[in-house]
Formats: structure tokens, sequence, C-alpha cells
């Protein structure tokens, strides 16, 4: 596999310009453009790596190997699949691919000529005592068992639903300490994301809703999972959470969907 090129022959954005997203759509996004002829099976598997971890050289799939699969596969798709627990629409199964997707929070699931082929979720583990040393990751492929159909694309409105949700928490009481239009540091990325170029056929609108959905996700998870300083009360607090909730949910979705627009080249 080659090493991160340093031209712009491959489609690829300045690192300046890299996004933090999660490991899954990352590879979603770099693996269509593969599909799409934008770039080789090589330099998109190294892009969709991205930085601030160390890949496996060993076991689970070879990404490689699996990019250049998908070229086999008849009318082959990728669907990015963001599930936790109460919410797993797209996952078509067995039930130890929802388990491993579930634990991971994301998954990719590709289908052919309109049926699942099988779940791909990537595994991490930590390199040196609480990570000092990176991230090692690797991807666990599950096939799909036979007559699953293929997930239904959203229907739309995440998006828009998303972005009244930011608006209301922008104008309402609550104090969040969320900034998401400033970029996310690479030691602040959980072990299940990685910052990444974008492929060139991103266009200006997607990359803006990527951005604010994929940073809102991440610190607004953060915020749920350490609490706030600024509360006073519990009554505070509890409504604080609702917002944070609302904004994590309505996130994890119009990601999701606009992922899927973009693959689908309906946006630019």
């Amino acid at each position: 596999m080659s090493s991160l090129p340093e031209h712009d022959e491959t489609g690829a954005r300045p690192d300046p310009d890299a996004l933090a997203l999660p490991r899954a759509a990352a590879l979603v996004l770099w693996s269509a453009a593969y599909l799409r002829g934008d770039i080789g099976p090589d330099d998109a598997a190294v892009l969709s790596q991205g930085s601030g971890h160390r890949q496996t050289t060993g076991g689970g799939e070879d990404l490689f190997d699996w990019m250049t699969s998908l070229r086999r596969l008849p009318l082959a798709q990728v669907h990015l699949v963001l599930p936790v627990a109460g919410r797993i629409a797209g996952l078509v199964g067995p039930p130890e691919a929802v388990a491993s997707a579930l634990e991971a929070e994301q998954a990719i699931v590709v289908s052919a000529a309109g049926m699942a082929d099988h779940t791909l979720v990537p595994l991490t583990d930590a390199l040196g005592p609480d990570g000092t040393r990176g991230t090692l990751v690797s991807w666990r492929r599950i096939p799909a068992r036979g007559g699953a159909p293929a997930p239904v694309p959203s229907a739309g409105g995440a998006r828009d639903q998303f972005l009244r949700s930011l608006q209301r928490a922008a104008s309402g009481t609550v104090e969040l300490d969320l900034v998401p239009e400033e970029a996310i540091a690479l030691q602040a990325l959980p072990a299940t994301w990685t910052s990444v170029p974008l492929p060139r056929h991103v266009g200006p609108a997607a990359e803006h809703l990527l951005t604010l959905a994929a940073r809102t996700l991440l610190l607004a998870d953060q915020e749920l999972e350490t609490g706030s300083v600024l509360a006073r009360g519990l009554g505070e607090e509890s409504e604080r959470r609702e917002v944070l909730r609302d904004l994590r949910d309505g996130a994890r979705e119009a990601l999701t969907e606009t992922v899927g627009l973009v693959i689908a080249d309906e946006l630019g």
C-alpha cells in the first residue's frame, strides 16, 4: 500500500482542511471516490485512515483488498450506519454484526444489486498505557445472511432538523460549552474517529454540513459524558442534558444523511 501522497493527484484536499469523522464515515467517502474512478484503491485506503493513530498491518480486513473487492460486486454501494442502542436502522445483521456495530457506534453496510453483502466495522485497541503510543485499528468484515435487503436511504429532512436544533440551542437560555465552528484537536478524538482530507467531489455545501454535524456529534457526546461545571442545579443540568441529547441525535442523523447524499451525487 502506498504512503500518503504529497501532491493533489489523488483528489485530496490539503491537510489543514482535514475533517474529524467517525472512521466508517471517512472510509465510506473515500471508497465512494474510488468507485467514482477519482482515485486508485491504494491511495483511497491510505487517505481514509487519516491522522492521529497507528494503523494495523496484520489481522482484520485489508482495506486495499476490500476496496478492490467492491469492483467485483454487481452495482456495489456503500452505506454509512451510526447506530446506538434503540436506533439501529440500517443494520442488516447477522446478530454479531449488529453487536459489533453497536459497540463501535458505526459500521459500513455494503450492498450488491440491492441486497446486503456484508458489514464492515472498525475495531480499535490502545497502544501503550492509556494509548500513549497511539491506536491500533483493524476492520472486521461480517457477511450478511442471504436475502437481507440493502439499507433504505434516508427520506431527507435530518439536516434541516439538525440546523433548527442548533438555532434553538444558540437562542436558548442553557449554557453549552460547544464551539462546532472550531476544529477539534487530534488528541481530543476518540479511538473510533480520525481526521481525514475530503475527496475532491465533496463540494462546499456538503463540507459545511459534514463539519457542523461531525463536530456537534463529537462535542455533545463528550459533554454528556463529562457533565458541566456551568449548571447551577439539578433542574438546569437536566435541561442542559436534554438539549445536548437533541443536538447529538440530530447531528448523528444529519451526518449519516449528508454522507449518503454525497456518495449518491445529490449534494455538492
